[in-house]
C-alpha cells in the first residue's frame, strides 16, 4: 500500500464523507474512490460500508484509522523536523488570524497543543484584517494565517488547507425589529432596495465586489445600494438597530443573537465557506497541516 492511499482513507474516515475528504486533499472524488477501492483490495477486507446517505468506518476500517491518523502524525512530524534542520531551523511561528468570533478561542487552544508539541518553538498570534496579513506574510512578516477561505479565492501565491467541519452557513442578516424580518423566509427579492451592508477595505479585499456579482447572477437589474463597515463591531450595531442587513457568515451574529435573525441562502461563495489555514513558504507546509488538523479536532469534539 502506499502513503497516498493511506493518507486519502484517513482524511475519509475523518470526514465520513468522499467528496468532502477529496476536497481536502484537493483530488476528485473519482481518484479519491479508486484509491480506497485499491487499499481494500490489498488489505482483502472493506474499510468502509458504503450507504445511500454516505459512508461509516467497519470494524477493521475503525482500527487502521485510530492507528494509521497517529503513524501519519509522527510521519509528518518527522518531515517537519527534517525540514527545519534544512532550512536552517525555525524558531518562532507568527501568526496572523481573521476576526473570527468565538472561533478564536478554538485558534488559542489549537495553537496552545501546538506550541506543546513544539516546546522550543516561540508561538505568537494577532487578530487583524486580512489584508493587513496577505501584505505582511507576503513581505515575510507572518509564518502562517487562519481566516476565511472566500479571502483566499483571490490570493493563488498562498497555499492553503481547509478545516474540516468549519464550513460556516451563510445566509441574509437583519434585525428583528426590522418588517421583513416577519417573514418565513427572505431571498435577494426582498432585500434588493434596502441599504445592504458590506466590508470595506480593511477587512475584506473584495467582500463589496462578490456581493454585487451575487445580485447580478441572480438577475436582479437594481444595483444594490451598499453601506460599507470597517468595524464588525460596528456592523452588529448597525444590523440590530435596522439600518442596514446583510449577506454574510452566521457568526457576524455572535453575541447578538437576541436581536438578529438569520435567513439561509445558497451561498454566492460557497467554496470559500471554510476556515482555512494558508502558507507561503514551503518549510511552513507541515506546520499548518499540522494546525488545520488541530482546529478539526475541536470542531469534532464539540
Amino acid at each position: 500500500m502506499t502513503l497516498n492511499q493511506m493518507e486519502c482513507f484517513v482524511e475519509a474516515a475523518r470526514c465520513l464523507n468522499f467528496t468532502r475528504a477529496a476536497d481536502q486533499l484537493y483530488m476528485s472524488q473519482q481518484t479519491m474512490s479508486r484509491q480506497i477501492k485499491a487499499l481494500e483490495k490489498e488489505l482483502g477486507f472493506e474499510v468502509f460500508e458504503r450507504k445511500n446517505v454516505g459512508v461509516r468506518l467497519t470494524e477493521a476500517g475503525s482500527i487502521l484509522y485510530h492507528a494509521w491518523e497517529k503513524l501519519l502524525d509522527e510521519y509528518r512530524g518527522s518531515v517537519d523536523k527534517a525540514k527545519d534542520a534544512y532550512y536552517g531551523g525555525v524558531t518562532q511561528i507568527r501568526v496572523g488570524v481573521s476576526d473570527l468570533g468565538a472561533y478564536i478561542d478554538n485558534v488559542s487552544r489549537a495553537l496552545l497543543y501546538f506550541n506543546e508539541e513544539y516546546p522550543e518553538l516561540d508561538v505568537s498570534f494577532n487578530v487583524e484584517p486580512f489584508p493587513n496579513m496577505q501584505e505582511r506574510i507576503m513581505h515575510n512578516q507572518l509564518d502562517l494565517i487562519i481566516t476565511y477561505g472566500a479571502e483566499l479565492l483571490r490570493a493563488p501565491e498562498l497555499n492553503k488547507i481547509p478545516v474540516s467541519n468549519t464550513r460556516y452557513d451563510v445566509g441574509i442578516i437583519i434585525s428583528k425589529k426590522h418588517p421583513l424580518s416577519r417573514k418565513t423566509e427572505l431571498g435577494i427579492e426582498d432585500i434588493r432596495d434596502e441599504q445592504i451592508a458590506v466590508l470595506g477595505q480593511e477587512l475584506s479585499n473584495d467582500h463589496e465586489e462578490r456581493i454585487r456579482k451575487w445580485f447580478t447572477d441572480n438577475h436582479v437589474e437594481t444595483a444594490p445600494h451598499m453601506r460599507v463597515y470597517n468595524s464588525f463591531r460596528n456592523l452588529q450595531i448597525a444590523l440590530a438597530t435596522g439600518k442596514c442587513v446583510a449577506v454574510m457568515f452566521r457568526r457576524v451574529m455572535d453575541g447578538m443573537e437576541d436581536r438578529l435573525k438569520f435567513y439561509p441562502i445558497k451561498d454566492p461563495d460557497y467554496a470559500g465557506a471554510d476556515i482555512v489555514v494558508a502558507w507561503k513558504k514551503e518549510k511552513y507546509e507541515t506546520k499548518a497541516r499540522y494546525i488545520a488538523q488541530l482546529l478539526e479536532r475541536q470542531a469534532r469534539e464539540l
